[in-house]
């Protein structure tokens, strides 16, 4: 097994024999309270459950071996990462298309903060998603859409941000928590 990061909050592990990538995390205290909470899915269990979300949706994720609460084992996507991709070729149409599969993601209720080429990988002209364990789903997110948007615009560009824009319903998003204190002060 080769250690292939090995960060603060997780390290990742390719095992070449069975072709897997593991990923363990050992999140800070704060975050471990709010697993304990049920605040937050805990982040392997988390990785699963949007994996399973994106699959409902139409969208490709890396096949899962094991799901534990701070392990997540994946099978290898023999496939470079979308910034490898494009930095190798002239392919017009994958940026409209991811366009298209951020828009969806952001449909049905899942909010990520860290779209960019890096999290996605490309293999026989279709776009995977991975890296799922920083997805939520929760109905209440601490940045709201606005969070979402400056985050693609910072990663991505302007245009791609207002590409995103306008096909995100806002319907779709989770509340901000300060949104939600709003209304429920203006009730009486």
């Amino acid at each position: 097994m080769t250690c292939l990061k090995k960060e603060k909050n997780r390290s990742v592990y390719y095992d070449e024999e069975k072709k897997q990538y593991i990923k363990i995390f050992t999140p800070k205290f704060e975050l471990k309270l709010k697993y304990w909470l049920h605040l937050r899915k805990y982040p392997g269990l988390n990785f699963a459950h949007i994996a399973k979300r994106l699959q409902n949706v139409g969208l490709n994720t890396p096949s899962i071996t094991a799901a534990e609460k701070y392990k997540i084992v994946t099978q290898e996507i023999d496939a470079p990462t979308l910034e490898e991709y494009l930095d190798n070729t002239n392919d017009q149409t994958v940026e409209s298309r991811l366009v298209e599969l951020i828009a969806s993601i952001l449909n049905s209720g899942i909010i990520f903060f860290d779209f960019h080429y890096r999290n996605f990988l490309y293999k026989d002209k279709e776009i995977y998603v991975i890296d799922l364990e920083g997805y939520c789903d929760s109905v209440f997110v601490s940045r709201g859409r606005s969070g979402v948007l400056y985050r693609i615009e910072k990663h991505l560009g302007l245009q791609f941000r207002q590409e995103v824009e306008k096909r995100w319903t806002k319907t779709s998003l989770p509340l901000k928590l300060s949104d939600m204190f709003q209304k429920l002060r203006g009730i009486k």
